[in-house]
């Protein structure tokens, strides 16, 4: 019987292949030391079951670094989480090769000879390898599985914590989808003692400049509504929708960064156009774009 595990991704940062199918934890990337990037195809993988003519076992996931590495020499090459050898854990995958192409399987898939892991090869670029330099292939030519084209899978997108100068803190998660549709949460939350009336207003933006903005205002209240506890401190929005342009940019969208600012809205001079304006040109700068490109206001 076949048995398969889906959440295999190609990281944009350093070309490999990673296990993204835990929420709180992508790895280690040796582009630049943080977690690894998904973008393009879900692959799906066989995983313990016997070897046949073009398949290889022995490829294993990474318990540090979340990468599928080859575990079938006594040496395990170089994991990026600590430059020591990478540890194996869970499922031993059989992975196909040198057979012909097909709409769901991705060929130039190819063994690291340095650091032992799967890389994708079809670009001139060859990532980044935690032995150093670039990616060295050697050995077969891998054609990996995945999910046929279609909805693609949503990319989630996190500030993480924002602050201001104010007692006022917050974040925003976005979700975007293949189809175009999209749905944006913002939280904010006063510490202090004032009430204040707050803007938010963010920018993503791909390394090609298409970008798309989302400004939201509200309210939240601090001590002074309510000495004995009552106050509303925090205040939550949603806002969902769909685009022909979010579909139509959809695929470059895995190597974006969104960028957002939190202030009360007291402290803006030219109104909210000014924080969405900062929003973009940070947004630009973290993800390496010339510029802007097709701005699209969302929210």
């Amino acid at each position: 019987m076949t048995q398969v595990q889906q959440d295999w991704r190609f990281c944009n940062k350093c070309n490999t292949m990673f296990f993204d199918g835990f929420a709180d934890n992508k790895g280690a990337c040796p582009a630049d030391g943080g977690p690894h990037a998904a973008q393009g195809y879900m692959f799906v993988l066989e995983h313990d079951v016997p070897e046949v003519p073009n398949t290889q076992g022995a490829w294993r996931f990474c318990n540090k670094c979340s990468a599928m590495f080859f575990d079938g020499f006594p040496t395990k090459g170089k994991c990026d989480r600590d430059l020591g050898d990478h540890v194996a854990q869970g499922f031993v995958f059989v992975l196909p090769h040198d057979v012909p192409s097909s709409p769901t399987q991705q060929t130039a898939w190819r063994f690291c000879n340095k650091c032992f892991v799967m890389f994708f090869d079809g670009f001139d670029a060859k990532g980044h390898c935690a032995a150093g330099d670039v990616h060295t292939a050697e050995g077969f030519m891998f054609a990996l599985p995945h999910l046929p084209d279609g909805p693609a899978v949503p990319l989630d997108f996190n500030t993480g914590p924002l602050t201001s100068s104010l007692p006022l803190g917050g974040s925003a998660h976005l979700v975007v989808n293949g189809d175009g549709r999209w749905t944006w949460n913002t939280h904010a939350h006063d510490s202090g003692f004032d009430n204040i009336d707050y803007s938010m207003a963010a920018a993503l933006v791909s390394p090609e400049g298409a970008t798309f903005t989302f400004a939201v205002q509200g309210k939240v209240e601090g001590t002074i509504a309510d000495p004995l506890g009552g106050a509303r401190r925090g205040d939550d929005q949603l806002r969902n929708g769909s685009s022909p342009d979010v579909q139509a940019h959809f695929g470059e969208l895995g190597g974006a960064k969104l960028v957002a600012h939190l202030v009360g809205t007291d402290t803006l001079v030219n109104g909210i156009e000014d924080l969405i304006t900062q929003a973009v040109e940070d947004a630009v700068k973290q993800v390496g774009a010339a510029a802007a490109a097709a701005v699209v206001a969302l929210v």
